[in-house]
């Protein structure tokens, strides 16, 4: 049967089979366009999905910004109390405890019987400016361990204001105060004698520090170390002069001392005198005149009287006392506080602590027998020269004694020969005579 369309079947089937190829090629092309179709899709709704949720979040912070805002103010209210009431005073309480207050320098000056002259040198340091206000301070002995804070201060000084920035320098001007409590400040200052460093509580209540337009209040109370004397270590003679009989002034020996001030301040002591000791035996009493120990070692001089009397009855005694000097070539003598004067004025406070101690010191006594051998030979002060047993009787107490010496051994005419023959045993002993004065002097 003939086909009406006017295609034979063979045509119509090879048509068919020429057209199936291209639409497999469209179906697979269209399968490979899906896919990175696909693809885009996917980015596309998460670009949109991450626009939608800024977008929901503005528009959430549009809608609730003012909730927010309180929120913020609350915290605020909250935190800004807490930083400017707590956390900074904490951070400035720890930054005043922190300092360490060293002593640089200073001055004391026993000058009244309940009063003295005081300044002092320091140095603060802080991270930032700050200014504080006048503030007392006073001095205290530390508390000692298992009692109780009950000290009583025995100083207040004044610190003028200051600005701080960083260190900074702190000087607290000379300044007249009052003894608050003598024993308390007596207990002090024989620990600062005796020892190299000594502890020292300083306390200010209230401390007003300004950072800038800000004001805190803080108290201070803070231990530190201050350089002591170190018991007046290396103290001695530096040289020492006798004369016998004494001169109008009635003291026998003069000289210069050293006196070493191992700390930093300046101590001026008045009109100070010292026994010269030799175990219990007082042998002399030296005088020194405005005493200013400055840090180092000072050289004042000093008058005085070196009791030759005492030492005759006592002479088992002080023997017995210089065994361990006397092997070494030595004597070794105390100096202890005899008195404190200033303006004509006894300083309670100082002898409190001067006539409690024994400062060791020794001399040479080759040194020591010379310089008396010396004082006798040069005579009194009008160049008179008086017989050597006779002033000797005289300077020790027992004349007598010394002038049975003088007979017995035939000396009547040393040092007052009588006229006399230049016989070659005379020039010897004029010989001798001339090279025991060349040794003495």
């Amino acid at each position: 049967m003939a086909n009406r369309s006017g295609v034979s079947p063979e045509g119509s089937t090879a048509q068919g089979a020429e057209t199936r190829p291209s639409r497999l090629h469209d179906v697979a092309s269209s399968s490979f366009d899906d896919g990175d179709d696909g693809d885009d899709g996917v980015n596309d709704k998460e670009q949109a999905a991450t626009a939608t949720k800024w977008q929901r979040l503005k528009q959430h912070f549009r809608r609730r910004w003012w909730m927010y805002l309180i929120a913020l103010i609350i915290l605020l209210a909250i935190l800004l109390p807490i930083l400017f009431k707590v956390i900074i005073p904490v951070i400035i309480k720890n930054i005043v405890d922190d300092q360490e207050l060293p002593v640089k320098g200073g001055a004391l000056n026993f000058t009244a019987p309940t009063r003295l002259h005081i300044n002092l040198n320091t140095s603060l340091d802080t991270p930032l400016g700050v200014k504080i206000d006048p503030l007392p301070l006073s001095l205290l002995q530390p508390p000692v361990d298992g009692e109780d804070d009950a000290g009583k201060p025995f100083l207040t000084l004044q610190m003028p204001e200051q600005h701080i920035k960083h260190e900074t320098e702190v000087i607290i001007p000379d300044q007249i105060v009052d003894i608050q409590d003598q024993t308390e400040l007596v207990a002090w200052f024989n620990k600062f004698f005796d020892s190299e460093t000594v502890e020292l509580r300083i306390k200010g209540d209230d401390l007003s520090a300004h950072l800038a337009a800000l004001h805190y209040t803080v108290d201070l109370d803070k231990t530190i170390r201050v350089p002591g004397l170190n018991y007046l270590k290396g103290f001695g003679v530096q040289d020492m002069q006798f004369t016998i009989p004494p001169p109008p002034s009635g003291h026998n020996m003069k000289g210069r001392l050293i006196i070493p001030n191992a700390g930093v301040l300046t101590l001026g002591m008045g009109n100070v005198s010292f026994n010269v000791m030799a175990g219990d035996i007082n042998l002399g009493i030296v005088y020194i005149n405005n005493l200013d120990l400055k840090p180092g070692n000072n050289t004042p001089p000093f008058e005085g009287d070196f009791y030759f009397d005492a030492l005759v009855p006592n002479l088992a005694a002080f023997m017995d006392s210089q065994r361990g000097a006397l092997a070494e070539g030595m004597i070794e003598l105390n100096a202890t506080g005899n008195s404190t004067f200033h303006n004509g004025q006894r300083i309670p406070y100082a002898e409190g602590v001067l006539n409690k101690k024994h400062i060791p010191f020794r001399i040479p006594a080759t040194t020591l027998i010379l310089n008396v051998v010396s004082g006798v030979l040069a005579g009194g002060t009008d160049g008179t020269k008086l017989p050597l047993l006779d002033t000797l009787g005289d300077v020790l107490g027992n004349k007598t004694l010394f002038g049975q010496m003088r007979h017995l051994a035939g000396l009547e005419g040393w040092w007052e020969p009588p006229p006399r023959k230049e016989t070659a045993a005379q020039q010897e002993v004029d010989r001798f005579q001339a090279w025991l004065r060349h040794c003495i002097e």
